[in-house]
């Protein structure tokens, strides 16, 4: 994990660590983090959402979108295919995509813009 600067606003990329949501308290374990560094922007990419994240009958993703938005936390995700995943999930994704609080992208660009003008 590392904190990037981008114009004087900060987001907590957590890109490359191992750090992965499997279950919800890995979900509140990210919100301290957002404590912690002072900062309610968060990066993720695929890699740091196990399986049980993408399958809805967990409800680990509602749970995730729930907590970011009570919190106020935003996160964005930045995927290498959405085509990877089963159609209720794609279904899921767009509807999120229209939240303030988690968003999926198909590029880390897209993903620090969206964070950065949050």
């Amino acid at each position: 994990m590392k904190l990037e600067d981008k114009q004087t606003r900060y987001f907590i990329d957590m890109t490359q660590d191992d750090f992965q949501i499997s279950i919800e308290a890995d979900i509140m374990d990210l919100l301290s983090k957002c404590y912690e560094y002072e900062s309610n922007l968060i990066l993720l990419s695929e890699n740091n959402l196990s399986s049980a994240f993408f399958d809805l009958k967990t409800g680990l993703a509602g749970a995730a979108m729930q907590k970011f938005s009570n919190y106020q936390v935003k996160v964005s995700v930045s995927l290498q295919n959405e085509n990877n995943y089963s159609p209720r999930f794609q279904e899921l994704m767009h509807e999120m995509n229209r939240s303030n609080s988690l968003r999926f992208f198909l590029d880390r660009e897209s993903a620090e813009r969206w964070l950065m003008l949050s």
